[in-house]
């Protein structure tokens, strides 16, 4: 397949579906439809996308044939061998899901993983097992959605008569959303799950719904979440806010990130964007989040220049609200205090190898629901 040309390609119109490669600065023109930018004050824009250099592609030539046994791999020294371990421990790509209803309070709520293998350094021997646990951290996945609570009494979800499809052999009627004393249902119970926060990247993909992504990310003592996290990936319908327009679980979830060693926020616009096909929701396959082979530029109509993107725009809000102030109670001095704030970038995501969607037209599309984020640049926390 051929390479994408490099340069700017400028394209005006609505995007609709997989956009054709064209030659470097050629014109697309899509005159049925404007492209949409922000309802205000200039609902038109044109795109200008410029595609990257392509990486060269791995060489096709057949590998001559390798042992697959080393028997004096225990003679080497104890350096080599923990440097081939740590070999063992590539990057990887760990899918959260969630389920629940929050509207209705005696739901549990579940937090769990997508199929994935653990780590082949716990499966080996005892000296790669004893690597693995230095170089992976244990943590417990949906602790904050898992808490008792005391006094309160608790009976299976599969059994409890709020349940659609519960399993009572009577018609038993249900419980009123506002009485204190009726019986909740079990809590899930936590995942234990192995994660090389260095390398490994957590991703809210499609199956995480937007409603549990504020209480996921800002829950505080024993039930916070991901206390080491430092990459981190986004579904790009997490971004879209709520039904009335909102994106207070967005602004509030990405802000309680400061808690944590974040270096990098990653928004992926090509998954799929209803739900996974049963091959990527219920079989283990490897999922990639590559650099994309197109950036974009856009101005809206009306202006000379161009406008900044939702990246632009999303790095900036952290720098603003990173960066802190503390008054010293002694002399009355103003003294500032800044931690570094993530890198925002786009991702293309891959499972099993295979593309999701179209790059560009997923991308615009957060664009466009984002807008110029104005109404974020005087946002605060507990503002809503």
């Amino acid at each position: 397949m051929a390479a994408p040309p490099v340069g700017p390609v400028l394209i005006a119109g609505q995007v609709t579906g997989p956009i054709p490669i064209q030659q470097a600065g050629q014109l697309l023109s899509y005159t049925s439809q404007l492209l949409f930018y922000t309802a205000q004050p200039h609902p038109h824009a044109r795109v200008y996308w410029n595609a990257l250099p392509s990486k060269p592609l791995s060489s096709t030539n057949t590998l001559p044939p390798y042992h697959t046994k080393f028997h004096l791999f225990s003679l080497l020294p104890i350096e080599l061998r923990l440097r081939i371990w740590f070999l063992l421990a590539p990057p990887r790509v760990l899918e959260l899901r969630s389920w629940g209803d929050i509207t209705n309070h005696f739901t549990p709520i579940k937090i769990s993983i997508a199929p994935h293998t653990p780590p082949i350094l716990l499966r080996i021997n005892h000296e790669s097992r004893t690597e693995a646990l230095r170089i992976y951290s244990t943590i417990k996945l949906g602790i904050s959605v898992s808490t008792i609570l005391q006094n309160r009494r608790y009976i299976p979800w599969s059994h409890h008569p709020n349940n659609p499809n519960h399993l009572l052999d009577r018609l038993a009627s249900r419980y009123n959303q506002e009485d204190i004393t009726a019986p909740l249902a079990w809590p899930y119970r936590p995942r234990t799950i192995h994660v090389n926060w260095n390398l490994d990247t957590i991703y809210l993909g499609p199956e995480f719904q937007l409603q549990h992504l504020k209480h996921f990310l800002t829950s505080t003592g024993s039930g916070f979440e991901l206390p080491s996290l430092q990459n981190l990936a986004i579904n790009a319908k997490l971004l879209a806010g709520t039904s009335h327009g909102s994106w207070e679980y967005l602004r509030e979830a990405l802000y309680a990130l400061r808690s944590r060693p974040v270096r990098e926020v990653a928004i992926v616009p090509d998954d799929e964007k209803n739900s996974l096909l049963d091959r990527y929701f219920y079989q283990e396959h490897e999922i990639e989040l590559l650099e994309p082979e197109w950036t974009y530029e856009f101005k809206p109509e009306g202006q000379t220049e161009r406008s900044k993107t939702v990246v632009v725009n999303l790095e900036e809000w952290f720098e603003r609200l990173w960066t802190y102030r503390s008054r010293d109670v002694g002399d009355g001095r103003d003294t500032g205090s800044k931690r570094s704030v993530p890198r925002v970038c786009l991702r293309s995501v891959r499972r099993a190898g295979k593309r999701m969607g179209d790059f560009r037209e997923g991308a615009w599309e957060v664009q466009k629901t984002m807008g110029d984020m104005r109404i974020w640049q005087t946002w605060v926390p507990g503002s809503g």
